[in-house]
């Protein structure tokens, strides 16, 4: 995690990943634990005030906390920015199911 843009009062980390098997890479950055912005988004299937889930190329992003709305989406850019307070990240490959859905398959 690299730290950007850091001043006394304004603090943003800012986190990048790269697929092996992809030549896809997104990024976010998070300031505060308040806003945020993602790139490489391929869909949003689920935003609440609590959660949103991000489709991004081979993986998806859970993102949990309180408060959440949407500043900006633009999935034709791959782009998302949104408020909220920002608790924790969750990352998961995409395909791989639930455990249930793979033992009953």
């Amino acid at each position: 995690m690299d730290k950007t843009n850091q001043s006394a009062t304004s603090k943003s980390y800012s986190i990048g990943a790269e697929q092996k098997q992809s030549t896809s890479t997104h990024k976010l950055e998070i300031d505060h634990h308040r806003m945020f912005s993602l790139t490489g988004v391929k869909d949003v299937p689920i935003f609440t005030d609590k959660n949103i889930t991000v489709i991004l190329d081979g993986e998806t992003l859970t993102i949990t906390g309180q408060n959440f709305s949407v500043k900006n989406l633009d999935i034709e850019n791959g782009k998302l920015n949104a408020l909220g307070d920002v608790r924790a990240l969750k990352y998961s490959a995409s395909g791989s199911g639930s455990l249930v859905k793979r033992i009953f398959k």
